[in-house]
């Protein structure tokens, strides 16, 4: 087999590929013999169908298989013996196939090119967490008082702040009657929402009314289908409830947790601003790190890889969608996601390549912390959950996301939670 490789682009390679007639004939003739082994024909012993008689009536059939079976495996052995690792299926171009010719077709393929990513040892990249207020430690506070609210049903007209539940009897978008809206599970919170024509039909009605709303979509509205669009909505209110909000006492104390009094918990919640603050910071911190790498080191992103993302995204967007929520084509998802793809594919190479020059890895002391965390979470035994783990794969997605962390703590500074290990 004769094979020269061409580069178009960084990304895309094609195998020219010749196979010697006498190698053709060989694979042909031992498939026909296999194929006699197997074959009934009326008026002849299972394995005694003359070969011509094969070959007259099956042999074109057998040659389109002998031929498609080279053609992949001289993919694979062009592959092998160049260093390519394909990351699209093969397509077969200008095969030829001439009785008494050599078999001769292109391949192409595409790879991740090659990359060198430069700079990323003086980004000097700081971190700048936010400083906690008391107001902030206020605001926490009074989160958690909403938490654990009560809600009292009551008879009087809705109002900023209640909770609601509401049935759909009708319903029709630009004056088309729709029976595919779902009636929601959950009360929602008037003053709250992102339609703010729906809460304005909601608010200033009783429990048990039915009444109109009107609703014009916004164009930039969440559900694409309905953006831009006008609804009609004659619902029934079910339900209208008040909140009310707990007094910080011993009681709402005892039901946050194991803390002496007040100031113990505001010192807790304020802890806990503090370090969401920090890892707020350090995302940010990551985000300009790569935004600055992809900036100043400019490579391409094979097709094949874009459309493998957004195949990706769609699959999740179906498995996540509402009930009612009409699936978006995958035109309009590609436009949606091309921009995102390409940056999180350059992200995911900028960090691999800086962890493989830098040695950057996961150590075994730091796999099994992870899992002893969700052996404590899940209440398992950890050597039980760790063998679980190990056998379905879990560990390596484990050891992945941590050589990403480590890597980009590398790149803001954070060198002290990485580890580089000895080359060998």
């Amino acid at each position: 087999m004769k094979t020269q490789v061409l580069e178009p682009e960084a990304w895309k390679r094609v195998l020219q590929v010749e196979i010697p007639q006498d190698e053709v004939e060989t694979a042909f003739d031992d498939r026909v013999t296999k194929f006699r082994k197997e074959l009934r024909l009326p008026g002849f012993r299972e394995g005694k169908v003359p070969i011509p008689l094969i070959k007259s009536r099956f042999g074109s059939a057998i040659r389109a298989e002998v031929v498609e079976d080279l053609v992949q495996k001289s993919f694979e052995t062009g592959c092998k013996e160049n260093n390519i690792n394909p990351i699209s299926r093969g397509t077969v171009k200008d095969l030829k196939v001439d009785d008494g010719q050599p078999v001769s077709f292109a391949i192409e393929t595409e790879i991740d090119p090659p990359i060198n990513i430069e700079g990323y040892n003086k980004l000097k990249i700081k971190l700048s967490p936010k400083k906690i207020k008391s107001s902030d430690v206020d605001e926490a506070l009074e989160d958690l008082r909403n938490r654990l609210a009560q809600f009292n049903d009551v008879e009087r007209e809705s109002k900023k702040g209640d909770h609601v539940l509401f049935e759909y009897q009708e319903v029709a978008i630009d004056g088309e009657a729709r029976k595919d809206f779902t009636n929601p599970q959950y009360p929602i919170e008037l003053g709250t929402g992102k339609n703010k024509d729906f809460e304005k039909g909601l608010t200033g009605r009783r429990a048990g009314e039915v009444f109109e709303i009107s609703v014009k979509f916004p164009k930039d509205y969440e559900m694409a289908p309905l953006a831009g669009k006008n609804g009609t909505f004659t619902v029934k209110l079910t339900k209208v409830q008040e909140k009310i909000l707990p007094e910080v006492n011993e009681e709402f104390i005892k039901k946050i947790g194991d803390f002496a009094g007040v100031d113990a918990l505001r010192e807790n919640l304020e802890k806990e601003l503090v370090t969401r603050a920090l890892e707020q910071a350090k995302n940010e911190a990551y985000s300009k790190a790569i935004e600055t790498l992809i900036k100043d080191n400019d490579f391409t992103v094979p097709p094949a890889r874009i459309q493998q993302y957004v195949d990706a995204a769609l699959e999740d967007s179906a498995r996540y969608r509402k009930p009612g929520e009409a699936a978006p084509s995958r035109e309009e998802f590609e436009a949606r996601y091309h921009g995102a793809a390409i940056q999180a594919i350059k992200r995911y190479r900028i960090i691999d390549f800086i962890a493989a020059k830098e040695n950057i890895k996961a150590t075994q002391e730091e796999v099994d912390k992870e899992i002893l965390k969700m052996a404590q979470l899940y209440q398992r035994p950890f050597e039980e959950l760790k063998d679980i783990l190990r056998r379905n794969g879990t560990t390596n997605r484990i050891r992945a996301d941590l050589r990403e962390q480590k890597t980009l703590d590398f790149l803001i500074g954070e060198t002290g939670s990485v580890e580089k290990e000895e080359k060998k």
